[in-house]
């Protein structure tokens, strides 16, 4: 009556996606910590070892502004695989919390630059075509950072694997004892990095 059911099932959904969306996006939460990649280490980190020996890093300084954007451009321009080969990634989405989605959109959008007063062109709005993408499972509210943002190329090497896409199920009054129904379902999906490549990313403090 009233609509309940069907309120009942578009709430079920909308919580199901966002369950997805948490479970995928603590990759980002977590990707100078626990989220390891193949090589050992935090996803983001400044001591990526190689193969042949050494390290290589894909951490950047700085709070997010279009000189330290730059930085980033540059670093995964040169960044460089296990095996110390240049890979060229070209910048194309940066990602963000809710927190910094105005500045990322100023310093990615704006025809001139945006944190300067000279009337410069801003080349990062024709030159790549980055977009801006946000979640509000990346900010502060939900455990992660307020201030981290993330450079990605096209390539970049985070994974999503669904092994199960979301399933309902129905059971009837009759099957309880209160003659109440059930409505549940459930999902299978992993996130994943197995490799660091086409990932720049900075804590931005």
């Amino acid at each position: 009556m009233h609509g309940v059911w069907s309120n009942d099932v578009a709430k079920f959904a909308r919580k199901a996606q966002l369950s997805q969306d948490q479970n995928a996006f603590g990759l980002w939460r977590n990707a100078f910590t626990t989220q390891l990649t193949a090589d050992g280490v935090s996803l983001i980190n400044s001591a990526h070892p190689l193969i042949q020996g050494g390290t290589t890093s894909n951490l950047v300084s700085g709070a997010l502004t279009s000189s330290t954007l730059n930085l980033g451009i540059i670093a995964l321009r040169t960044q460089v695989d296990q095996n110390n080969v240049i890979q060229g990634g070209v910048p194309s989405i940066l990602l963000v919390p809710p927190e910094l989605f105005k500045t990322a959109l100023e310093v990615t959008e704006s025809a001139l630059v945006s944190d300067t007063a000279n009337n410069a062109l801003n080349v990062y709005r024709s030159a790549y075509g980055i977009q801006v993408w946000t979640s509000p499972w990346m900010g502060a509210a939900a455990g992660g950072s307020a201030t981290a943002w993330f450079l990605l190329s096209r390539d970049h090497s985070a994974i999503r694997v669904v092994r199960q896409g979301i399933e309902t199920a129905l059971r009837d009054w009759r099957y309880s004892n209160n003659r109440t129904y059930l409505y549940q379902g459930n999902f299978r999906e992993e996130v994943y990095a197995p490799d660091y490549c086409g990932i720049v990313a900075a804590l931005g403090t």
